[in-house]
C-alpha cells in the first residue's frame, strides 16, 4: 500500500471517529452509579420524553423521584419536523445520550439531520430558566464573496425582522423568512425558542445565537448556533421544509438535505461544560481533539514529513488549514478551494447537488456573570 493511501485512509478514519460526537453534552455537575435509584429514574424520563412528545405538539417535559434522585427532562422538536421524523430524533438523541453520558446526571443533545431535536435532564429543576450555555455554532465550509457589501446590510436586517416576528407576543412562535441577496439568490433564515420561556428571553436567547455564529463563523456560506432554549440558522437554500412558498434557484423540485457535520475538532466521548462563578462575562471558544485523533494526526505528520518530501508543485494536498482556527475544509477535485459562493451562484445554482456541502463545529463555553446555569 503506497504512502497516499495510507495518509488518505488515515484522513478518513479521522473524519468518521468524529462525525459520531459533538451533538451531547454531558455536564460535570454529578454523577450517579449504574443501577442507583437516580439511574433508574432517569431511564424512566427519557422513555417517558420518546412516548409523550409527538402527543403533545413536539414540546414536553416531565419529572420523575423525590428528593436527590429526582429527575427533570425535557424535550423539543422543530417546528417542521413530521410526527415521525420528530420521534425518530428524539429517539436516535436519547441513546446517543445515554452512550455518552452513561453516568453524568445533567447533560443535553440537539439531535441531528434532517431536523435537530432537543433532549435534556438534568437533577435540578429548569423549567421556564433562561439558560444560554452551553452554546454549539456550525458553519458550512463555502465562503462568502467578500466584495458583496450589501450582505452585511441584508443579513442583519433579515436577522432583526425574524428576532422580532418570533418574539411579538405572547405565545412564541417559529419565524422563517427570506431575503433577496441578488435577483436569483434569496437568504433563507430560520429562528425558533422553546415553549416554555417568555418573550424577553426569547428574544435574548436568539440574538445571543446570533452574535455566537457571528463570533465564530461569520464569512462563511450558511450555518447555525443553537443552545438549551432556542436555534438559529441561515443557508442560502430552503431547508427543513420551511419555506414551501419559496421557489429556490435550483430547478430541483426539492430543498438538499441538511449538510452532514464534519467535526474537525470535536468535543470528546465524554465532553463536560465546567460551570463556574468567576466573575466574567467573557466568552471562551474551547477546541478539545479525541485522542484517536491526536495519535493518528501525529502518524499523519511523521508520514508526510518523511514520504512527501518533494517539490510543492508536485504535491497538492486536498486538505487545508483555515486560517481562523484549527480545523480543516476540503477543496474540490481540481484542487481549487471552496471559493465565492455568491459570486458563483448565478453560473453553478443549477449543479448544486445533494451532498456536496460540508459542515464543521465548533463547541462554545460560557462563563455566565454570577449565574452559572442560567436566568429564571
Amino acid at each position: 500500500m503506497g504512502s497516499k493511501t495510507i495518509v488518505s485512509l488515515l484522513f478518513h478514519v479521522i473524519i468518521v471517529s468524529i462525525t459520531l460526537t459533538g451533538a451531547e453534552v454531558c455536564y460535570n455537575t454529578g454523577n450517579f452509579t449504574v443501577n442507583s435509584t437516580y439511574a433508574k429514574n432517569r431511564d424512566l424520563v427519557l422513555r417517558s420524553l420518546a412516548a409523550n412528545v409527538t402527543a403533545n405538539g413536539g414540546f414536553y417535559n416531565t419529572t420523575i423521584g423525590l428528593g436527590n434522585d429526582t429527575v427533570y427532562g425535557l424535550v423539543f422538536c422543530m417546528a417542521s419536523a413530521s410526527a415521525e421524523i420528530c420521534s425518530s430524533c428524539v429517539n436516535s438523541a436519547i441513546q446517543t445520550l445515554m452512550a455518552a453520558c452513561p453516568n453524568q446526571k445533567e447533560a443535553i443533545s440537539w439531535g441531528g439531520n434532517p431536523v435537530p431535536c432537543i433532549v435534556r435532564y438534568a437533577n435540578r429543576y429548569f423549567f421556564g430558566s433562561l439558560e444560554l450555555s452551553p452554546p454549539q455554532a456550525g458553519y458550512n465550509t463555502g465562503i462568502l464573496d467578500p466584495s458583496f457589501r450589501k450582505f452585511d446590510q441584508i443579513w442583519s436586517g433579515l436577522g432583526d425582522t425574524v428576532i422580532r416576528a418570533s418574539t411579538s407576543s405572547s405565545r412564541l412562535k417559529p419565524e422563517a423568512e427570506t431575503a433577496d441577496l441578488t435577483s436569483t439568490q434569496k437568504i433563507y433564515v430560520f429562528m425558533q425558542c422553546t415553549p416554555d420561556v417568555s418573550p424577553s428571553n426569547c428574544r435574548e436567547c436568539l440574538q445571543k445565537c446570533v452574535n455566537d455564529y457571528k463570533g465564530c463563523c461569520y464569512g462563511y456560506q450558511g450555518g447555525y448556533a443553537r443552545n438549551p432554549n432556542c436555534f438559529f440558522r441561515w443557508d442560502l437554500y430552503p431547508y427543513y421544509n420551511l419555506f414551501p412558498q419559496v421557489t429556490s434557484p435550483s430547478p430541483s423540485s426539492s430543498s438538499p438535505p441538511s449538510p452532514p457535520f464534519v467535526i474537525s475538532s470535536p468535543p470528546p466521548t465524554n465532553p463536560t461544560i465546567r460551570i463556574g462563578k468567576e466573575n466574567t462575562a467573557s466568552r471562551t471558544v474551547i477546541f478539545t481533539i479525541v485522542p484517536t485523533a491526536i495519535f493518528l494526526a501525529l502518524v499523519i505528520l511523521i508520514l508526510t514529513i518523511f514520504c512527501f518530501r518533494k517539490p510543492k508543485q508536485e504535491v497538492k494536498s486536498k486538505w487545508k488549514e483555515n486560517v481562523r482556527g484549527p480545523r480543516f475544509c476540503r477543496e474540490n477535485g481540481n484542487g481549487r478551494g471552496v471559493g465565492s459562493v455568491l459570486a458563483e451562484s448565478e453560473s453553478n445554482s443549477r449543479k448544486r447537488r445533494e451532498g456536496q456541502t460540508v459542515w464543521s463545529l465548533r463547541v462554545a463555553g460560557l462563563r455566565e456573570k454570577e449565574q452559572p446555569h442560567g436566568k429564571g
